[in-house]
């Protein structure tokens, strides 16, 4: 029974852990990804431009965050716990 909230706890806190890691990540990601683009085009991007890249962006920080935060996790549960499953 320990195993099997040891496993929950491990999903639910990875996953809380991930989704507070999205949202600076994308802003940061998103920042620099329009510098990059103004830089190279040496004009200020469009609006449709943007929305192009905020849901790219979107979708590079949600894999990034929750791969770390799973990751980091299990690292933790390794060390304290002695691993899961």
């Amino acid at each position: 029974m320990q195993q099997h909230w040891l496993v929950i706890w491990y999903g639910v806190s990875s996953f809380i852990f991930g989704l507070l890691l999205f949202f600076p990540t994308r802003k940061l990601i998103l920042a620099m990804s329009v510098n990059r683009i103004q830089r190279r085009t040496q004009r200020e991007i469009t609006a449709e431009e943007l929305e192009k890249l905020k849901k790219k962006v979107t979708i590079i920080s949600a894999i990034i965050s929750l791969t770390f935060a799973f990751f980091y996790n299990r690292v933790l549960m390794f060390k304290y716990f002695g691993g899961i499953g």
